[in-house]
């Protein structure tokens, strides 16, 4: 009998636990007034949603790791704080499918034809372990998938280790002239000419940025990788596909959408993920190359795996016929 009470009052406490996380429905804000030693307050940042973000300039690890841990911890009882890093600010945060003026729902159609490819093709769903009959979430999977490896689609890449948002904030992408589908990472460097000159530089040429993303608790959970909440989808890689899959597994990779209900005005900003931002950390260059080094860990040999090692990157590469007659193709990277 005492332990049926015990079982029954451990449930009623989840219960309650529950309860309580639902009634949080907005993540909270950095405010303008943290006091932690080595940041300082570096002003807001207004995207065009209306969102207004405090920016804050760390100059050391630990300032960066309790920044982070504070965000975190503040929202425990809201949701999951993700990373994206950023080579420059952005006065929206739209997936790489709806820049540049892209129509929505053109767009959407467009990329949901070519992840029904994936989904009918047998050897496909064997490759990604697509369960029977659990279509609606193996589209999600696909379509995370497709952006990881370069496709455009309606989510954004995150990661939940600050490390490697530190990376993609500190080296800029490529496009090889010489190669019209193929792609590499360069690492920046202020450029020191300019900056003993003495005149002020641009923040784009100085620091990085580490944008902090909140988006809430799954309303229904499942174990597969995918969570759903009323606005938002988000995909574990590492959880939703196998580790031939190697890409994400390496990155640590997430992706996050919103969740469009029905036809709207709003295009392309429906899709927006700048509401979700609680705030952003600015780090000098030169500051971040000091921490990171040169480790292999942190390269782009082990964050985009070549095909060698990557087979699910081989797979997509050498299945060009689902591809055919599609705008879209896989992302080389050399």
């Amino acid at each position: 009998m005492a332990y049926k009470n015990i079982k029954k009052q451990n449930l009623n406490k989840r219960y309650a636990k529950k309860k309580e996380r639902k009634r949080v429905d907005k993540p909270k804000m950095l405010p303008s007034t943290l006091s932690i030693g080595g940041s300082q307050y570096a002003g807001t940042h207004h995207f065009s949603c209306g969102n207004d973000v405090a920016v804050y300039e760390v100059h050391t690890v630990h300032a960066l790791n309790q920044m982070i841990g504070h965000a975190k911890f503040n929202n425990q009882s809201y949701g999951n704080v993700y990373y994206r890093g950023e080579c420059k600010l952005h006065s929206s945060l739209k997936p790489s499918l709806f820049r540049k003026g892209k129509n929505a729902e053109r767009a959407s159609e467009r990329i949901s034809q070519l992840i029904q490819r994936f989904v009918d093709d047998t050897y496909m769903k064997k490759e990604l372990k697509i369960v029977p009959g659990d279509y609606e979430t193996s589209k999600y999977k696909i379509e995370g998938m497709l952006q990881h490896y370069g496709v455009p689609t309606r989510f954004i890449d995150v990661v939940d280790n600050h490390w490697i948002a530190l990376w993609m904030g500190l080296n800029q992408v490529e496009k090889l002239k010489q190669y019209n589908q193929y792609y590499h990472y360069v690492e920046r460097s202020i450029p020191l000419v300019e900056f003993a000159k003495g005149d002020p530089l641009p923040d784009d040429l100085l620091f990085q940025y580490i944008l902090l993303i909140a988006v809430p608790f799954s309303e229904n959970r499942t174990f597969t990788g995918i969570q759903s909440s009323s606005d938002y989808i988000e995909v574990d890689l590492r959880q939703a596909l196998p580790s031939t899959f190697l890409r994400p597994h390496a990155q640590h990779g997430f992706v996050l959408r919103r969740k469009v209900h029905q036809p709207t005005s709003c295009g392309t900003d429906a899709y927006d993920m700048a509401p979700a931002v609680i705030g952003i950390i600015k780090i000098r260059i030169d500051k971040v190359r000091e921490w990171m080094g040169n480790g292999t860990l942190l390269s782009q040999n082990n964050l985009f795996p070549p095909p060698a090692y990557d087979y699910g990157y081989d797979l997509l590469l050498s299945r060009n016929d689902l591809f055919k007659g599609s705008e879209y193709s896989i992302a080389r990277y050399v």
